[in-house]
Parts: C-alpha cells; structure tokens; sequence
C-alpha cells in the first residue's frame, strides 16, 4: 500500500489513510472504516463513519488534499449508525447529494430500522470486548442512535455502474440489511464491501476474514449466500468496513469469511 502512516501518527490523529490505488483511499478508525475516491471526475465518499466522527471524517478528506464542499456524492454500502452519520452531516450542512441502494432507502431514512439497539448489544455484555465497545461507541452516536439521511436518494445507476465520480459497478450484496451493497471500481482495481464481510471487529474473536457477529445482520443465511456475488470482481484490493484491507483474489477472502463465519 501506498502512504501508510505510522502506528503513533494513527494514535495521535485518530485515523490512517491508506492510498490503495491511483484515486482510491482508505480511510481506517478505531471502529469503522470508509473509503474516498478522489479522481479527475470529482470526489466520491464510500459510506462516512459514526456522526460523532465527523472531525475525523473532514480531517481524512484534508489529508488527501480534499475539502467537505469537493464531495461530490455519498453513497452508502447501507444505513447502519456506523456507516451513515457523516452523510447525514453532509447533507445538512453543505447539501451534498447521498444515495444507496433503491432496497436500502426506507433503512438509511429509518423508515424502517434494521439495525442492532443498544439495549440488543447491552444484552451480550458478558462476551469478550462488548463492553469496552459499547462504552466507545456510545458517544460516538453523538445521541442520536436513530439518526437518518432523509434527504438520501435512489442510487443513478448506468450500464452497472453507479453514475458518480469513480463509476463504480454496483453489486447488492443483501442480508446483512436488506439493501446491502458492494461497490467495484474495476478500473482502479478496488472493491469496496463494507459490511458485507469484516477482516476483523472489536466483539469477535475471529482474526481475519469472517461474518460481523450474528446481531448485526437482517438475515444471516442470506448474507452468507449473497457473498457468492463478490466473486464477480476482479479486484485485488478489497476494503471492508471493520478490519485492515484484503490484498489478493476476492475468490480467496470470500472462502476465508465463509469457512470462519460468525463469532456467534
């Protein structure tokens, strides 16, 4: 990878931008990850963090030389906390256009709520890490747990691809939420999943890739079977949502995830 920063710069700042490709960056926190791409064509922002991260989402865009205003879309693997809290920042304040997935749209407006509660993960207290995490993320939530993007709009899709910068190839990836969503820029040789699988998490004691805990998804056997559908790419970078990048053949992390599963 290219631009790695040290171990203590990332302590210091609270994040590490990995320049994967040419114009794709990965932008890595404690607890979530999101990637930019910043081309020719404008700039695209992979999902966005917690709302109470948005310090640190401005600041990853000016380490690669961006400002908020050069955002010129959004787009969300899907609408959980995590993912969705700078986009909702983002659009109220500077207007910038967010989309997802027609069958993700009611769960980022949260007409819908496909999402663990506190008081589910509260519930599993006495696992390993669960209780340090949810100290963490708690005010990261900033208090509002529920937050949505109403202003979030079906994602323009042409010939496969999403019509934004980067133009990537949109591949639904669902049972993680119902509209789960992976994103392929094939010309940069990335492929971002973000939830779809993790290499590693904060409450699971698997290292390496496998399934988030069982509490996180909509529908577990559907989000096992609909990896099948990341094997489209040929991408040699992959870029979860929780965990360090994947280098090598997406067949490989795919087998790796579904042979390690779920934690529980």
């Amino acid at each position: 990878m290219v631009g790695a920063e040290s171990h203590a710069e990332t302590r210091r700042r609270g994040f590490r931008v990995d320049r994967v490709s040419d114009h794709v960056h990965f932008v890595h926190t404690p607890h979530v990850n999101w990637a930019v791409y910043a081309g020719p064509d404008g700039v695209t922002l992979i999902d966005s963090g917690y709302v109470g991260q948005r310090d640190l989402l401005n600041a990853s865009l000016q380490a690669i030389g961006c400002r908020v205003e050069d955002v010129s879309a959004v787009v969300l693997t899907h609408g959980h906390a995590d993912h969705l809290g700078g986009a909702a920042w983002l659009a109220s304040s500077f207007g910038t256009p967010v989309f997802a997935h027609p069958s993700e749209l009611a769960n980022v407006r949260r007409e819908v709520v496909e999402q663990a509660g506190v008081g589910q993960l509260a519930r599993q207290v006495r696992r390993r890490g669960v209780p340090r995490w949810l100290l963490d993320i708690v005010p990261l939530l900033d208090g509002k747990p529920l937050l949505g993007v109403p202003e979030v709009e079906a994602l323009p899709v042409r010939d496969g691809r999403a019509d934004v910068p980067g133009h990537p190839r949109v591949l639904l990836v669902e049972g993680h939420t119902t509209g789960n969503t992976a994103f392929d820029f094939e010309d940069e040789g990335v492929l971002v999943v973000g939830d779809s699988l993790a290499t590693r998490h904060g409450i699971s004691t698997i290292v390496g890739p496998q399934l988030l805990p069982s509490v996180f998804h909509q529908d577990v056997a559907r989000a096992r079977a609909s990896l099948e559908r990341l094997r489209t790419s040929s991408s040699q970078v992959l870029l979860p949502g929780h965990g360090a990048a994947w280098i090598g053949p997406v067949d490989a992390v795919v087998d790796a995830a579904l042979r390690a599963g779920s934690a529980w």
